[in-house]
């Protein structure tokens, strides 16, 4: 039953479908209107058969789709305790993971556009940690932002901290994990469902013309289906970067993929025996460089497979999202299209496609049709990487009797044959592949035509002093070292300098200036790229070194490879292996924030860029966190990586 269904005499706040500006004809009584609405009702009263006739609900519609008004926000209290359990996700290896609330990943936390959410975390481990929300604007008020020793301290252990969240103007499926060190990679990782205002505007009109498929794709936003992807491992991180550290082993190589926590060990496919002409092992993974070894022989086991269950809907919203920083995933359903309809930066023009493509830490939220035969349906997750082929499923479930199946069996292993991807991730024959530059915001948004400043970076690594195995990583020539997180908060003191030639931060950006990052990448491998607070406009990328000052001196040469009238607007966007990328913003609030890489490796070896934005008026940092519990560390004498 829908919303409409159980509440047809709807009140400010719900939501309903309505028109600011009915066209007259839409009043009018006669012979035509009674025509013109039968006509509708036939075209789409079969839609309802599936699930139930459903009864008629005086829902006018605008092309605009404006909705009613949003209803009053709310606080949203939500206590969380980050500790450590045993667990075997996969059935392949019993390993300790971190855990929020005796669950990983953490359970998804619940509100609406406009709430203001009150996160108290309690920590339970033996080591400080704290949490950043990724996708979150937080304003000024950054010290909420969770970035240890840039805008907080980290929280000691047996400590607690609550962080602030305040959606107003932002929804949609946010993530968040561990920003001291590296748990997010040993479970750490959980999710919030911001439900969107029922006065935002949406663009399910653009996907179809009848009022009731748009009402039943409103009615999917008050239950979405959440597809948490996760590369996992069975060995914990600290021990890996032990190997790196000692052998120059390279964490790439995963064992399984868990769709919302749940998966199984499918070892390397029969007919896969290399990776562009590079050697695999049992597990699919490329042969490390170093020689060093990581696993034994690859076992492949029974895990479960995450199902998920259509409940006699017409539409299903489905949230992807990627926290497990390493592989970009592409995703199908068989014998079903989806229509991608948001980015972690906001509803967007309408796509229909065969197969998404979630890079580290992005979000793809899409619309799926659910109108096959009563049946199971493959979910499938393919990795995106030159370093390892893997491949995992979830089960889309319509309801039915299952028949041929024991009690107690393991799911059989969907097959290949079946599918529209290549175990590569490739398209197969006619499947349509998301194409994320003309992923428009909607409604449309135009970035400011021209940029104040000009930030150049450039994604590189050299060689460690002290350590042969280790690669020093940075974005602006110096890397951002792990031990920071422990450090005294940048932000208490924004204008002491940092004892580095040249200072890992950069400062002194104006408010009210825009600002673009000409981003270039000096390493052979394409590299996820994200901003903390702010959603950034994709001017454009492209192959090799960019060859002009900025993007103003490229544009006026004629280049093509720029979109200044409706460039994709997001969080995370790919910066091209050996090539380059030009991003733009405008700082509308003073905050303390960070530009760096979501790869795991190329995160911890230092490519991260402390930002202080508007820091001529950067506003007075609360007692809270000036007193927040904590240690005083001086700097490394070394200051290398893992010092």
């Amino acid at each position: 039953m829908s919303f409409v269904d159980m509440f047809p005499n709807q009140k400010k706040g719900e939501y309903a479908l309505v028109e600011e500006k009915p066209p007259a004809s839409v009043h009018k009584r006669g012979s035509k209107s009674i025509v013109t609405a039968f006509v509708v009702f036939a075209a789409c009263a079969v839609l309802s058969i599936g699930s139930g006739f459903r009864k008629w609900y005086p829902t006018d519609i605008a092309t605009d789709w404006s909705l009613k008004a949003s209803r009053q926000g709310q606080r949203v209290d939500y206590n969380l305790t980050l500790s450590q359990s045993w667990r075997n996700p996969d059935g392949g290896h019993w390993r300790p993971l971190f855990v929020g609330n005796s669950e990983s990943p953490f359970a998804t936390i619940n509100c609406q556009e406009g709430d203001t959410l009150h996160i108290h975390i309690q920590n339970d481990l033996g080591f400080p940690t704290q949490l950043h929300w990724v996708g979150v604007n937080h304003g000024s008020a950054t010290w909420n932002d969770g970035s240890a020793g840039v805008t907080a301290y980290p929280i000691l252990p047996r400590a607690n901290w609550t962080s602030v969240i305040r959606t107003e103007g932002q929804w949609g499926l946010k993530w968040y994990l561990d920003h001291v060190s590296t748990p997010s990679v040993d479970g750490n990782y959980g999710t919030i469902w911001i439900r969107p205002a029922a006065d935002r505007m949406r663009p399910y009109h653009l996907i179809s013309s009848c009022k009731h498929e748009q009402q039943a794709m409103l009615d999917a936003e008050e239950k979405p289906a959440h597809v948490v992807m996760y590369n996992y491992q069975h060995r914990e991180m600290p021990g890996l970067l032990a190997q790196l550290q000692g052998e120059g082993y390279d964490p790439y190589c995963f064992q399984s993929v868990l769709i919302n926590g749940k998966g199984r060990v499918h070892c390397r496919p029969a007919e896969v025996t290399a990776l562009n002409g590079k050697s695999i092992d049992s597990h699919g993974c490329v042969y490390q460089p170093s020689g060093a070894i990581g696993y034994g022989q690859c076992e492949p086991s029974n895990g479960d497979y995450e199902i998920i269950e259509t409940e006699n809907r017409r539409w299903m919203m489905m949230n992807f999202v990627n926290p497990g920083l390493e592989h970009p995933w592409r995703v199908s359903i068989d014998n079903h299209k989806m229509w991608i309809v948001a980015n972690d930066g906001g509803f967007v023009q309408p796509q229909e496609v065969d197969i998404i493509q979630v890079t580290n830490a992005e979000r793809v939220t899409v619309m799926v049709k659910l109108d096959q035969e009563a049946a199971d349906y493959p979910i499938r997750f393919h990795a995106l990487s030159d370093l390892q082929t893997l491949q995992g499923y979830a089960i889309l479930r319509y309801p039915h009797r299952r028949i041929g199946q024991r009690l107690g069996e393991p799911y059989p292993e969907p097959k290949q044959e079946n599918s529209i991807m290549a175990l590569s991730g490739s398209p197969i024959g006619k499947a349509v592949l998301e194409d994320k530059s003309t992923l428009h915001p909607y409604p449309a948004q135009q970035p400011p035509e021209h940029a104040d400043i000009t930030l150049r970076f450039k994604a590189t690594g050299a060689p460690d002093p002290y350590n042969p195995h280790i690669t020093n990583c940075s974005l602006n020539g110096t890397s951002w070292q792990i031990f920071r997180g422990l450090m005294h908060p940048m932000y208490l003191d924004p204008n002491q300098a940092l004892p580095d030639a040249p200072d890992p931060a950069v400062r002194n950006l104006p408010l009210g200036s825009v600002v673009d990052i000409v981003l270039e990448n000096d390493l052979p491998v394409a590299l996820p790229m994200y901003k903390h607070n702010k959603a950034l406009f994709l001017l454009g990328s492209g192959e090799g070194k960019f060859g002009e000052a900025d993007v103003a001196a490229a544009t006026s040469t004629g280049s093509k490879s720029f979109n200044l009238k409706n460039p994709p607007l997001g969080y995370v966007h790919e910066l091209p292996a050996s090539g380059w990328m030009a991003l733009r913003w405008k700082i509308t609030e003073p905050a303390a924030t960070m530009f760096h890489v979501f790869r795991v490796r190329y995160f911890v070896l230092g490519m991260q860029v402390p930002l202080f934005e508007g820091d001529d008026y950067l506003p007075e940092v609360p007692d809270r966190v000036k007193n927040m519990p904590h240690v005083e560390l001086d700097i490394p004498e070394h200051m290398g990586i893992f010092d």
